[in-house]
């Protein structure tokens, strides 16, 4: 379903609330990955399917037929390498309801943990962003 990249590493975030998805967006743009959006489970698996994507941040909770569990499980069966992160300001699974590999982050999101987490499951193939310095205070 995806192809190895060989430019930036491209995280898809799947939200439906747009001021969400442009907070979310712009944590990742700001860290040198490519964003690829969509608002809809459906949506995303298009994007998918176009091939790059190294990981995917998405929303629990969603319009249409797929929500994020479900949106996590057609991920890791079609792209096993694309590795996913689900978020939720209402919803904290357990470990059942999480398919192999899959990480949780609770809403609101912060950008360090959500950066890390994305490092972490991306597609290890993926030419990943260098990671920005830490500063000491």
């Amino acid at each position: 379903m995806s192809r190895p990249s060989t430019s930036a590493a491209s995280v898809l975030v799947v939200e439906d609330e747009p001021l969400v998805r442009d907070y979310v967006s712009d944590i990742l743009g700001q860290s040198g990955f490519d964003v690829v959006e969509a608002a809809t489970g459906e949506e995303a698996l298009s994007r998918l399917a176009e091939g790059g994507v190294c990981a995917v941040v998405s929303d629990v909770a969603m319009p249409g037929r797929l929500n994020g569990f479900e949106l996590a499980r057609r991920v890791r069966e079609e792209s096993p390498r694309t590795g996913v992160v689900l978020v939720s300001g209402v919803l904290e699974p357990s470990k059942a309801h999480l398919p192999g590999g899959v990480r949780f982050l609770t809403k609101p999101v912060k950008a360090s943990t959500l950066l890390r987490l994305v490092r972490e499951v991306a597609d290890p193939r993926a030419r990943l962003p260098a990671a920005a310095p830490k500063l000491v205070p």
